[in-house]
């Protein structure tokens, strides 16, 4: 009979990459060509796993799995925040072999969320109103919401850890001697059926940033936008307008900070001899800037997958405590925030 170190060497892989695979480990992170080339390599040698029936049940049951995806009013763009959530959405549900049926992208007025009940897990990506979950969840308790930071002992979560890293960008900073630090970012407006809810939510870096001015005895001054070029370069041209003593800029996405450096530009402010500059997102464009734009860089694509992982869990170990998972992000640091002094 065949062993698992002859499949591993033939197929080259580590013979504990082909044990999860061969044991149908939800858990697993790897390519459907990896997956694809074991599985093949195993049945060519008739290996077969202990409760080999067992296991092709399970897996039987995950393929034939309804997932139905939520998602909210997105920006678009091959690099934004959300595609690439997205897109490890459906790389590790192709990678388990996990059916997504629906994607269903909101608001959607005739939506009744008595149908999530036909579905065996859902995902959602964005900010949803507690009352549009609290429905959700009557009809099913199979949920997991990406990018959302409010606390929740129901549902999974998977989230950055936005807290850490803005309070890193605000102490690097500040031992560069900067005092008079703006934050430019946005409201959320949660997302219902019909629409989006009046009442807003403050961002986490918004809270973040008040709350570390205050521990630190500084004027906060915090400008909400729509996340838009446009709005970015009203808020920066608004601050400048006031003639405001600032000297270092915080922006909650690289738009934003797309924006804000046209409105510098046009007033001859530069960057960052006269105010230093530090973004969210990391996307293409920060790197293209004049200057180069320090930006903070999550791990969108991890956090679809992580969702995947989450939303398995439930289906095939039927699991009912609810999870965060909490990504690392990174500040990826530039000429637009100065030298850094340690």
């Amino acid at each position: 009979m065949a062993s698992i170190r002859q499949i591993a060497r033939l197929t080259g892989y580590s013979p504990a990459t082909v044990s999860r695979v061969l044991n149908h480990d939800a858990r697993l992170a790897v390519t459907a060509a990896t997956r694809e080339k074991i599985i093949r390599t195993a049945a060519a040698l008739h290996y077969r796993t202990p409760g080999h029936g067992a296991e092709q049940t399970r897996v039987m049951n995950l393929q034939r799995s309804r997932i139905l995806v939520l998602l909210t009013h997105q920006d678009s763009g091959p690099t934004s925040y959300f595609t690439e959530i997205n897109r490890g959405i459906k790389a590790a549900a192709q990678e388990h072999g996990l059916p997504i049926s629906t994607w269903l992208m909101f608001p959607q007025p005739a939506f009744d969320c008595r149908r999530v009940a036909d579905y065996h897990a859902l995902i959602l990506v964005g900010t949803f109103s507690q009352r549009f979950l609290d429905h959700l969840y009557q009809y099913n308790q199979n949920l997991v919401i990406i990018d959302d930071y409010r606390y929740s002992d129901r549902y999974d979560l998977v989230r950055n850890n936005y807290e850490v890293v803005m309070r890193q960008a605000l102490d690097r900073l500040y031992r560069q001697g900067h005092r008079h630090i703006f934050f430019i970012g946005g409201a959320i407006k949660p997302v219902t059926a019909q629409g989006s809810e009046q009442t807003r939510i403050a961002d986490i870096r918004t809270r973040v940033y008040e709350n570390w001015m205050r521990i630190h005895h500084l004027a906060a001054h915090t400008y909400e936008t729509r996340w838009i070029e446009a709005d970015g370069h009203q808020a920066m041209t608004a601050i400048l307008d006031r003639q405001l003593l600032i000297d270092a800029l915080v922006t909650a996405s690289d738009r934003l900070a797309v924006g804000a450096y046209q409105a510098l530009r046009e007033r001859g402010v530069a960057i960052p001899n006269d105010l230093a500059v530090i973004s969210f997102d990391d996307s293409a464009q920060a790197a293209q800037l004049t200057p180069p734009l320090s930006s903070i860089r999550p791990h969108s694509y991890e956090m679809g997958r992580a969702a995947v992982r989450l939303a398995i869990e439930r289906l095939v170990d039927h699991r009912t405590v609810a999870e965060q998972v909490i990504l690392p992000s990174r500040l990826v640091e530039r000429a637009s925030s100065g030298p850094n002094t340690i």
